[in-house]
């Protein structure tokens, strides 16, 4: 009878997207979140190709022959990434701070409808915004980088670009999907955010230190390690972490998909503040 009730009462998927995608954009810190995020992701890539085109005449033999000119326009994407897994966070954090979590939850008692709007309505705007500012700052920074004679520019028909900048958008919706799993495992903006931070940033902070089977056998499957397969044009297939865009791909999907089955369990077992 409780269940047939609730079936009843609660609204459609149609209605709670429409709800989720209220409350996420209502609150300015959305935006404040994805103002700094372009900023930082396309102003920042500018910047450094920038100073790279100034500078490319006193590179290393080895770093101009060989020289990466997607992802140098692109290299502050990295810095995005963060805050749109801070924006995946702020969807959940806020309402389990201010105790509102219970409101939506009486509302809408089908716990799993609520997280599957929740990662809806974070996930497809982070991918639209991920490949927006990829394809901003690729297309200024080859425009930056062009004007040195010396340095190999690239169109978007360039071997890797169009993957990379899909890659990108893929890469934004998978960590502000990971950051919303993990504000809703931990219930605290904070520990959600150093946790997401963790995952992007320990991979490059810890592989040169570490013995090359433990990159290739452990590293490697590392969200960010796997992201990079999607969103780097120039793989480098000597690389330890080398996967390939499939295998990257589909490892970083894993990832996405136990972490959202995990917060689902949690969330149904678990009181809602």
């Amino acid at each position: 009878m409780t269940t047939t009730t609730a079936s009843k009462t609660s609204p459609g998927i149609s209605n709670t997207l429409a709800a989720e995608w209220t409350k996420l954009r209502s609150v300015r810190s959305t935006w404040i979140v994805v103002v700094f995020a372009a900023v930082v992701s396309v102003g920042f890539s500018v910047l450094f190709s920038f100073l790279t085109e100034r500078a490319f005449r006193n590179l290393p033999t080895g770093q101009t022959t060989d020289f990466d000119s997607a992802g140098t326009a692109m290299v502050g994407m990295n810095l995005g990434l963060i805050l749109v897994s801070v924006l995946g966070v702020l969807a959940v954090s806020g309402e389990y701070s201010t105790g509102m979590m219970r409101l939506t939850l009486a509302i809408t008692p089908r716990r799993g409808r609520v997280l599957v709007s929740k990662a809806v309505v974070v996930g497809l705007p982070a991918f639209a915004l991920g490949t927006v500012f990829a394809a901003a700052a690729f297309f200024t920074g080859q425009l930056v980088l062009g004007g040195n004679p010396s340095i190999p520019t690239l169109g978007l028909g360039g071997p890797g670009v169009l993957r990379s900048l899909l890659g990108w958008g893929a890469e934004f919706a998978a960590f502000a999907l990971l950051a919303l799993s993990f504000g809703v495992l931990t219930r605290s903006a904070a520990g959600a955010i150093a946790t997401a931070i963790g995952f992007i940033f320990a991979p490059a902070i810890l592989g040169a230190l570490l013995p090359a089977w433990v990159q290739r056998d452990v590293l490697a499957y590392f969200p960010a390690s796997a992201a990079e397969q999607l969103s780097t044009a120039q793989l480098k297939t000597d690389s330890a972490t080398y996967l390939g865009p499939l295998a990257g791909g589909g490892t970083l999907l894993t990832w996405v998909a136990v972490a959202l089955v995990v917060a689902f369990s949690l969330m149904g077992k678990r009181d809602s503040g």
